[in-house]
């Protein structure tokens, strides 16, 4: 299936593959799904995500996802994410690659290549570290309040 030309649409919803092209969409959810020059809110994909000069809401996805020059809301994949000139607040993957000109505020990924000109604000390691360090400061204040 395909959606050709400038629209909006509430929602869209593919039983099979789905291009989107210069168009802006509400929530989005197919098995493989292509994005270029246009705008979504959340993206659920049992497949494969590709983004070109396009930016959407959260992703979730079964397969890999690709953005090129592109961004978007938390990425959760199964399979590999993989940016270039783009950019997210958090990815959640099977292994992340960062590119060239490409922005992740934090990274959660057994493998993670950050290419030079790439900025990564905080990988699994430091991610891990700052969850322990808020979960003690937590249990410390209410360990507090009970007495």
């Amino acid at each position: 299936m395909s959606e050709q030309g400038s629209r909006v649409v509430g929602s869209l919803a593919a039983v099979g593959d789905l291009s989107v092209e210069r168009s802006l969409v509400g929530a989005l959810r197919a098995e493989n799904v292509r994005f270029e020059r246009s705008l979504a809110g959340p993206v659920l994909a049992r497949g494969d995500v590709s983004l070109e000069q396009a930016g959407c809401g959260p992703v979730l996805s079964g397969g890999n996802v690709s953005f090129h020059q592109a961004g978007c809301g938390p990425v959760m994949a199964r399979g590999d994410v993989s940016f270039t000139q783009g950019g997210t607040q958090s990815v959640l993957a099977g292994s992340a690659s960062i590119g060239r000109g490409a922005f992740v505020g934090v990274v959660i990924s057994p493998k993670v290549t950050v290419a030079d000109g790439a900025r990564v604000l905080m990988n699994t390691k430091q991610a891990a570290a700052l969850g322990a360090a808020i979960g003690a400061i937590v249990g410390l204040f209410f360990l507090g309040r009970r007495r």
